[in-house]
């Protein structure tokens, strides 16, 4: 289930999130999770063309699994 990203962009425009969907694509092909990775979001990404390169700022926020 869920092995082509044709199916994903499905679900995808179907409203369905990204996160539920990985989590259909775990349980449903039999994948063990051997640790809880610690988990962050972006909350804000700030970013600037300065006149040596780009610089860009992300805010993130802590999730639980």
């Amino acid at each position: 289930m869920l092995k082509t990203s044709e199916e994903r962009v499905k679900l995808l425009k179907a409203g369905i999130s990204a996160r539920r969907i990985e989590q259909l694509y775990i349980i449903n092909n039999d994948i063990k999770i051997l640790s809880i990775p610690v988990l962050f979001e972006a909350v804000e990404v700030h970013q600037e063309i300065e006149d040596k390169g780009f610089f860009c700022e992300l805010t993130t926020e802590y999730m639980n699994a």
